[in-house]
C-alpha cells in the first residue's frame, strides 16, 4: 500500500512538471521569437520618435558562400522607445528579442535634444546588454542601417560586434557602450561619450 502511494505521488509530481514547463517553451520558442541586432532611433513629427529595428536574416543553407542576406529593418513612430517595442511585438506575428542587440544608433539631431530617457529606457530593459554600443550618426539612423553592407563578414551580427571591437587594434573607434554611458550620466565628474559616425 505504502509503496503504491509512493508511485501515485510521484505520478503526479511528474505531471505537474510537465504541465507547468509545457507552456513556456511554447511562448519563448526560437520560432517565435525576433532577433534584433541594432535600434535606430531618429526625431519624428509632434516630439514623436521614429523607432528601426534592424532583424537578423539568416543565410539559406542552399545559398552561396558570397551571398549576403538583404537587411530586414522595421520602422515605427511612438512617443517613446518602450511603446515602440510594444508597438512592434503587438503587430508582428514574433516576439522582439533583444539580447542579441549590439549596437544602438541615434541621429545628430535626437542627440543634441539628449539621450538620456532613452539610455534609461534600455538600461532598465533585462533584454539589453550592457556592452552594446552606442552610435551618434550624422545622418538618419534608419539610412545608416541600410547602408551597412559588410564587406568581409557574411553574418551582420558578427560585423556589428567586430566593428566596436577594431577600438583595441586603432584609436580612430572608441569603444563606447550603454554600461559605461549610463554609468558616466549618474557620475557628476565624468562626461558620457558615443561614436560618431559618417555615412
Amino acid at each position: 500500500m505504502n509503496k503504491w502511494f509512493k508511485n501515485i505521488f510521484i505520478f503526479v509530481v511528474i505531471l505537474v512538471f510537465i504541465s507547468a514547463f509545457s507552456s513556456s517553451y511554447s511562448s519563448l520558442n526560437i520560432d517565435n521569437l525576433t532577433y534584433v541586432l541594432a535600434i535606430g532611433i531618429d526625431s519624428s513629427d509632434n516630439n514623436n520618435l521614429e523607432v528601426s529595428f534592424h532583424f537578423s536574416n539568416p543565410i539559406p543553407a542552399e545559398s552561396s558562400a558570397n551571398e549576403k542576406p538583404n537587411p530586414i529593418i522595421n520602422t515605427v513612430t511612438a512617443s517613446s522607445l518602450s511603446n515602440a517595442i510594444n508597438l512592434v511585438n503587438g503587430y508582428q506575428g514574433r516576439q522582439l528579442n533583444l539580447s542579441h542587440c549590439k549596437v544602438i544608433i541615434f541621429s545628430e539631431e535626437i542627440a543634441y535634444r539628449g539621450i538620456s530617457d532613452e539610455i534609461y529606457t534600455l538600461i532598465n530593459d533585462t533584454q539589453i546588454r550592457p556592452s552594446a554600443n552606442i552610435i551618434i550618426s550624422k545622418c538618419n539612423a534608419k539610412f545608416y542601417m541600410n547602408q551597412v553592407k559588410p564587406e568581409i563578414e557574411n553574418i551582420l551580427s558578427k560585423y556589428y560586434e567586430i566593428f566596436a571591437e577594431s577600438s583595441k587594434y586603432v584609436g580612430h573607434i572608441p569603444n563606447a557602450t550603454i554600461g559605461d554611458f549610463f554609468n558616466s550620466l549618474n557620475c557628476n565628474t565624468c562626461e558620457p561619450y558615443a561614436i560618431l559616425r559618417w555615412y
